[in-house]
């Protein structure tokens, strides 16, 4: 059994969990064929070449690691998470196979879905290559040993099991990524590179913690002495001449991690609020102060600017659930359009450069939830009317834009499924024509649990 780590094991319970996975074994067995193709060197050799080509996509993902890293002299636990990210996220210059369009019920089918199963099923093996190398970069507890490549190698685990849907592995690798990070915090005034590494996962931790309903793991206090480093990339950009589209906007630096660390903060203050019940009451002030902060910003990098709105969105959809004891506004609904049409412009950005966008696979059913709130909202008032139209077109943009993306085509993370659902709410709207569709319907979750904060009398 996968045992999943929690805040409060002890450090013996956490080397418990870390020998399970790598004795575990999947249910899932793969064909022979398939192991015997994805153990091939040169499909690792142009895995790898394609992650290179790439890096400004597969950066961001797995950051900080830097380009050299993956160059040479790769940990293997490591260069097996890359290539099964560039395997399932990023694409050669074939064109995907035609869509067929079924007039009768409106459902996007591939002519043959063999090639992406195959894809799946050898970015899962490769998952499970990946971490049998584990041991090679774990250290013994009382091992006196600073060296950030176990922490890396949870960071990539964690957003490889994330891309295969594999939740529970993905919160345990997420649980010993904390784990390991405390554990070295000493060594922080030493190492660059650890320093790198607690300013990305301190906004993951708070990410998943805001979006998902959980608890931070890393204290929301940073435990040292935060400073901003000298602006020199992280990362040396490798592009092709062909692939000019690609921008310095989109490659994290030194730099940007630290504006994710500033940010961050601002996040866990709201979730915070959030917890106690006490949005209400504090949204407004820490408003101010966050859009002061993002002003203060020059040369915003891409995809701080995403998050950035994208954490906005959240923390508006959990306002708008509360309206019974907030005074919702057309101003306040002006602002959550322009967070929805801010992200959505930003996914296009990614698309237009020739990036991957898979990161942000949630936020189109979170976009669309929330215009649904706005919408419900407009409705509540003839004077906000004025709105509809506005809200109308981002329906229809995150629509397309989420049916123009590599995870929509390839089917990853559910996204045909979560595009029919979408669909069918813009039909019921008469915003689209009415067809008949007959996806099979699942229960998705945004942001998180529902739930309605009261003011204590």
């Amino acid at each position: 059994m996968l045992m999943i780590y929690s805040p409060d094991s002890k450090p013996s319970q956490a080397v418990a969990t870390t020998k399970a996975l790598l004795a575990y074994k999947t249910r899932y067995t793969l064909p022979k064929s398939v192991r015997y193709h994805s153990a091939k060197s040169h499909l690792i050799e142009n895995l790898m070449f394609r992650a290179i080509q790439h890096w400004c996509c597969i950066s961001f993902k797995i950051v900080p690691i830097e380009l050299e890293v993956i160059k040479k002299d790769t940990p293997k636990c490591i260069l097996y998470c890359v290539a099964a990210i560039s395997l399932v996220t990023t694409t050669t210059t074939t064109k995907p196979p035609p869509l067929q369009e079924n007039r009768q019920n409106k459902v996007k089918k591939f002519y043959d879905k063999s090639a992406e199963g195959f894809k799946k099923d050898v970015g899962f093996y490769f998952y499970e290559r990946a971490v049998s190398f584990l041991n090679e970069v774990l250290f013994n507890d009382e091992e006196e040993v600073l060296s950030v490549t176990a922490i890396q190698c949870y960071f990539c685990l964690s957003y490889t099991a994330n891309l295969l849907r594999l939740t529970g592995e993905q919160r345990t690798w997420h649980y010993l990524a904390c784990d390991q990070l405390i554990s070295k915090v000493k060594y922080i005034n030493d190492s660059a590179a650890l320093r790198q590494c607690w300013y990305r996962w301190y906004y993951i931790d708070a990410w998943i913690a805001l979006s998902l309903n959980m608890e931070c793991l890393l204290p929301d206090k940073l435990p040292f002495v935060t400073k901003r480093p000298v602006k020199t990339s992280t990362t040396t950009v490798v592009s092709p001449e062909k692939n000019k589209g690609h921008s310095n906007c989109c490659i994290m630096s030194n730099d940007t991690l630290y504006e994710f660390m500033l940010m961050t903060q601002f996040m866990r203050r709201f979730n915070r609020c959030i917890q106690s019940g006490t949005l209400v009451h504090c949204y407004d002030a820490l408003t101010v102060e966050l859009e002061h902060w993002w002003q203060s910003i020059t040369n915003k990098n891409l995809h701080l600017a995403i998050c950035y709105h994208s954490m906005r969105l959240v923390i508006l959809f959990s306002l708008l659930q509360q309206s019974h004891i907030y005074n919702v506004d057309d101003l306040l609904l002006l602002d959550g359009l322009d967070m929805t049409l801010q992200i959505l412009q930003g996914l296009q950005d990614l698309k237009l450069m020739k990036c991957d966008q898979s990161t942000y696979h949630h936020m189109f059913f979170a976009v669309h939830k929330t215009l649904m709130s706005i919408l419900t909202h407009i409705g509540r008032n003839e004077h906000y009317r004025y709105l509809e139209s506005f809200a109308k077109q981002q329906f229809e943009m995150n629509l397309c834009i989420l049916e123009g993306t590599e995870a929509f085509i390839n089917d990853i993370y559910a996204m045909r499924t979560i595009g029919s659902m979408i669909e069918d709410d813009l039909i019921s709207l008469g915003y689209i024509q009415n067809d008949e569709i007959t996806n099979t319907k699942k229960s998705i979750h945004v942001f998180r649990a529902t739930k309605v904060a009261r003011l204590k009398h």
